[in-house]
């Protein structure tokens, strides 16, 4: 009994977190996620390339049976606040890059995202962001940063890829409350692949015999 007792406890451990695959996060640490860019505020020396304009994925491993997902962008060189990523330094609103939606099933994720879309002025082959997705399974707002240069054609490496033949995602913001894996919050069936996605599996088999209501904090 104690060794399932253990095991059952440590299901919320290996499912309370996400991480953000790509573009690479800025880095991870489980118990600082909660805070602004998941407990890492400075700015990565190096900067991603990623398109700067035309559909682009970002890729998460989820770790909760479902979620809630937003990515927000800031054309900030440091951003700092969560204002910089709602407003220019020119006062101009910036919207969010995917609007809120549920996901559901653990594994991985694709959004495909265009920066071009959102119409935002200055913004230009060179010009650097900051890309920050948001995420709460249930159990409060968790977050990731990514450190990106804006790249007229570029082309995103051909092994990231966008399948899941497991995991579902639609959107519920005001502008769309049906949009499938295709609509607004992008792509969503990818195979697992990674080790963290055999975690998933395996917090899975876990909950077929403690039941779903273990993650429900």
């Amino acid at each position: 009994m104690k060794p399932f007792l253990a095991l059952a406890a440590l299901v919320p451990l290996a499912a309370a977190h996400f991480t953000l695959d790509y573009p690479a996060t800025r880095g991870f640490d489980e118990d600082l996620e909660p805070q602004f860019c998941g407990g890492f505020p400075d700015v990565s020396s190096t900067r991603q390339p990623f398109p700067l304009s035309g559909s682009a994925p970002i890729l998460i491993d989820s770790h909760h049976p479902s979620a809630q997902v937003g990515i927000l962008i800031s054309l900030d060189s440091n951003p700092t606040s969560f204002d910089n990523f709602t407003t220019t330094s020119t006062g101009d609103a910036i919207p969010m890059l995917l609007p809120f939606g549920q996901i559901t099933g653990t594994g991985e994720f694709c959004f495909n995202v265009d920066v071009g879309s959102l119409g935002l002025s200055n913004v230009t082959n060179g010009t650097v962001a900051t890309i920050q997705v948001e995420f709460n399974g249930g159990d409060g707002l968790l977050l990731q940063c990514t450190d990106i240069v804006l790249v007229s054609d570029y082309i995103v490496p051909s092994n990231v890829t966008c399948a899941n033949a497991t995991a579902t995602a639609s959107a519920s913001d005001s502008a769309s409350s049906s949009a499938t894996a295709t609509g607004s919050m992008g792509s969503a069936t990818s195979t697992p692949a990674s080790g963290a996605n055999k975690v998933g599996a395996a917090v899975g088999a876990v909950l077929a015999v403690v039941g779903a209501g273990v993650l429900m904090l």
